[in-house]
């Protein structure tokens, strides 16, 4: 039993690997639409593969609600592509600027993942008075502004040769009472601890 377990496991983690290596090569960023679209595949990807606390959501219905701050129309018409997609066994719902008193509280308005584009001018800094950062239910937050996981973000996106790349924080994570499948890890270009 133990040993159905793990190979389970492995190969739920080797799912995870090929399907974010075929988005992440798909995430390759030439113009600025494309970097937006790229933008928008890495984030919505690298949800699937979070693991919330059971008792983040109100019941097994309950959206993930990912709130998007971005002064670009382009992003945001790349994110619409998925609202309402299925993540797991729950549909994404997107908010964009929503106002920052919605990050890290309970409930329908609740954000459970953050982005943050750089065109935002805003900073994981900009909201640590409106969530309570780097306690369990803080929401997973994704940046793409240079010094993101120093500023106690959990993924930076990062372009390598014309590619979209993302570095982790596993501290940001594990203090927020979060985790991601290890095989999105192994994707990673850099791990922090």
């Amino acid at each position: 039993m133990a040993a159905s377990r793990t190979l389970r496991r492995s190969l739920l983690g080797s799912c995870a690997a090929l399907l974010l290596v075929c988005m992440a090569r798909g995430a390759s960023a030439q113009s600025l639409g494309d970097e937006a679209v790229a933008k928008a595949k890495l984030v919505t990807a690298l949800i699937r593969f979070v693991q919330w606390p059971a008792h983040t959501f109100d019941d097994d219905a309950s959206p993930v609600r990912l709130c998007i701050y971005t002064q670009s129309q382009g992003l945001e018409r790349a994110f619409q592509a998925y609202d309402r997609a299925a993540i797991g066994r729950r549909a994404l719902q997107l908010a964009f600027n929503p106002p920052r008193g919605q990050i890290g509280q309970s409930g329908s308005q609740a954000c459970h993942a953050l982005y943050l584009d750089d065109a935002s001018r805003m900073a994981m800094a900009d909201l640590r008075g409106n969530s309570a950062s780097g306690v369990p239910g803080t929401p997973f937050s994704v940046g793409n502004a240079d010094g993101f996981l120093a500023d106690g973000g959990m993924v930076e996106l990062v372009h390598v040769e014309n590619s979209m790349r993302f570095d982790v924080n596993l501290g940001a994570l594990k203090d927020a009472g979060l985790s991601v499948n290890p095989g999105v890890l192994k994707l990673a270009r850099r791990v922090k601890p």
